[in-house]
């Protein structure tokens, strides 16, 4: 049987979002980005976060100073992805595109994005169709 991949509660990931910006942090300096951003945890928590998070194999840490300097071991785009295939496995049954649909009808896009969206599906549209004979 495989092994689950880990997963991220919400604080884990706010931890996780601030290696990502800083690209390393002891647990003061994580704890000081937190706070700016209006999270009001204590040390222990971010600490703990950060060991949990360690556990999981998400960040690693060097010890050889006296304050544990954290670095993230993943990244935001492979969080997000293992996130989105838990969001489609979990409530789409499977299916991508009733996510695709929903986010389509209750998100507006900006134009450019649509665009984006447009030109993707086109070549979607083009590679699955059969090719006509001229």
């Amino acid at each position: 049987m495989a092994k689950r991949p880990p997963t991220i509660p919400d604080s884990e990931l706010d931890v996780l979002k601030v290696l990502w910006q800083r690209g390393q942090a002891t647990v003061r300096e994580a704890l000081e980005t937190l706070k700016a951003a209006g999270r009001e945890w204590s040390y222990a928590t971010v600490a703990t976060l950060l060991d949990r998070l360690e556990t999981k194999g998400l960040v690693e840490s060097d010890r050889r100073e006296l304050a544990f300097v954290y670095r993230p071991t993943i990244s935001s785009q492979e969080v997000r992805q293992k996130r989105v295939d838990s969001l489609v496995d979990k409530l789409y049954e499977g299916e991508p595109g009733l996510l695709v649909l929903h986010l389509l009808k209750s998100h507006p896009l900006d134009p450019s994005q649509a665009s984006q969206v447009r030109e993707i599906l086109d070549q979607m549209t083009d590679r699955k169709a059969p090719r006509e004979k001229g």
